[in-house]
């Protein structure tokens, strides 16, 4: 990744999907409600004029906003270097679309994907029959980027959780050689408190995960995958490799490998360093934690993981 100042945007605050495991599948009719047009292009503007040059556009689904066309075009003449979106899917199954939006400029996708079969990408999501559409929209971008239109490949990003972590090494094999997806993200569950109604179904610990950790390392190795980490603190590795866990650590885990993320949320006038807030109100550390020599580097663990399961998983690494 380079170090190009970087904004995400968050334009509106519902979705089209339910996510089990989201904060949004509790939005309503009500918050389907875009920033005005003026309104954004005066935020493009100032961060651009701050010296921002990458740019990425949060909430699904950026493809059904009446002017994406209009703003992609206007990220690029403010001088956006990077301008991406994440989306699940939505309107990309139309070639002829998202040919526009190449054309206007996008640089890099990420897809909202948490599994390669149907029936658990349709529970998680709690809708019927969108992967394969999904997979149809992923192909319309390879064909573009294989032209050599789209500058950057594509990546997919995934919730990790009880339903899908059994089939994770089998999903990441499937985007890999089937999508050619070569960058992988994987969000270790976030148990936040606006789903606690699916906590006991979801929920899922960095012990039973951890078989399929060292699996997946060992593919990222062999077929050259980049595949990144979110929460796994430091200690699971260590359990990995207590050898070669400095490396594993570095090419895995350490979040400072990816932009140093603001975020602005201007339907509710919100601006904070995504970083900072887990860190500061919404992740933990334990009291093993203080003398650890990844104390600092360490992405901690949501905080109701602790209300779940206690901490006697974790272990300061010292040497």
């Amino acid at each position: 990744m380079d170090n190009l100042k970087h904004i995400e945007i968050n334009i509106w605050k519902a979705c089209n999907n339910r996510c089990r495991f989201c904060m949004s599948s509790k939005s309503e009719l009500r918050d389907i409600k875009f920033v005005q047009l003026d309104e954004l292009k005066n935020k493009i503007k100032s961060y651009s004029e701050k010296w921002y040059k990458s740019i990425w556009f949060l909430w699904w689904d950026i493809s059904i906003h009446p002017n994406i066309i209009e703003i992609i075009s206007f990220c690029k003449e403010n001088w956006f270097v990077n301008i991406n979106v994440i989306t699940n899917w939505m309107r990309f199954e139309d070639f002829k679309f998202t040919k526009k939006l190449i054309n206007a400029w996008l640089t890099r996708v990420n897809f909202s994907i948490h599994s390669h079969l149907d029936k658990i990408e349709d529970y998680l999501i709690q809708v019927s029959w969108w992967l394969q559409k999904k997979l149809k929209a992923i192909d319309n971008f390879n064909i573009f980027y294989k032209n050599w239109l789209l500058r950057d490949e594509l990546s997919i990003n995934i919730v990790l959780n009880s339903k899908n972590y059994k089939t994770i090494v089998e999903t990441v094999l499937f985007f890999y050689k089937i999508k050619n997806i070569k960058d992988i993200r994987i969000n270790f569950i976030w148990l936040n408190n606006d789903t606690k109604e699916n906590w006991e179904d979801l929920k899922l610990t960095y012990t039973e995960f951890l078989p399929y950790l060292k699996q997946l390392i060992y593919i990222s190795l062999k077929y050259y995958i980049r595949i990144t980490f979110d929460t796994i603190p430091a200690c699971i590795f260590y359990k990995i490799d207590n050898i070669n866990y400095k490396s594993l650590i570095k090419k895995f885990l350490w979040e400072d490998l990816d932009h140093i993320t603001e975020i602005d949320h201007i339907n509710n006038n919100d601006q904070f360093n995504w970083k900072e807030r887990k860190k500061d109100m919404l992740k933990m550390q334990f009291e093993q934690c203080e003398k650890c020599n990844y104390n600092i580097s360490c992405q901690w663990v949501w905080k109701n993981y602790w209300k779940i399961y206690w901490w006697d998983e974790f272990k300061a690494v010292i040497k």
